[in-house]
């Protein structure tokens, strides 16, 4: 069994579905968030900005639909980030749903760069894991309220939960159900990979 790395704090966005997101600054320690004096030497203007930005960096989400559909989204400056289809393949995986249902919206030049250019210090691929982990927690503990099954006996695969006695749900039935009145936030461990 693989040890989890330390938790990451994910949020539960206040919708009428289930929408999960996470900090796009999410993949930092809190530590390196701000360069200390005596990085200054060490850095350039730019990346002591970008650094310097990180904590009031915007949110990466992830929101499942009615209709069992998970639509991915950058903020609008980091709309360029080239990270779209590896990020669809991550929420594929981990909330187990086919890659033809994971939405992502196309890419658009922001902030005076380049299509396709990635942002240089922001890398997406933990906060897309921190908010798929909060989407999954909210799904398997949907599924228990209402199939009355701990979450420890359920399982997610193909669109769906179900339990060992072979109750269904999709998730997009559970989408509203999983959703929040407020946006709370939620702490989730992840596995290395």
């Amino acid at each position: 069994m693989t040890a989890p790395l330390r938790p990451f704090l994910g949020y539960v966005l206040a919708a009428p579905v289930l929408v999960a997101a996470a900090e796009l600054s999410t993949g930092y320690p809190a530590a390196a968030r701000t360069p200390s004096p005596g990085m200054a030497g060490l850095l350039g203007l730019g990346e002591i900005m970008t650094a310097a930005a990180l904590p009031g960096a915007a949110l990466v989400a992830v929101e499942v639909g009615p209709d069992g559909t998970v639509t991915f989204t950058l903020p609008p400056d980091r709309a360029g980030y080239r990270g779209d289809v590896p990020a669809a393949e991550l929420i594929a995986d981990g909330l187990a749903v086919p890659r033809r249902r994971v939405r992502v919206p196309p890419a658009r030049p922001a902030g005076g760069r380049t299509r396709g250019t990635p942002h240089p210090a922001v890398p997406a691929r933990t906060p897309v894991r921190v908010a798929v982990a909060v989407a999954r927690r909210r799904l398997l503990e949907a599924a228990s309220a209402t199939l009355g099954t701990p979450v420890g006996c359920l399982r997610l695969a193909a669109g769906a939960v179900t339990d060992r006695a072979g109750r269904r749900l999709d998730i997009g039935a559970l989408a509203g159900i999983a959703a929040s009145t407020s946006t709370i936030a939620v702490p989730v461990g992840l596995t290395p990979r």
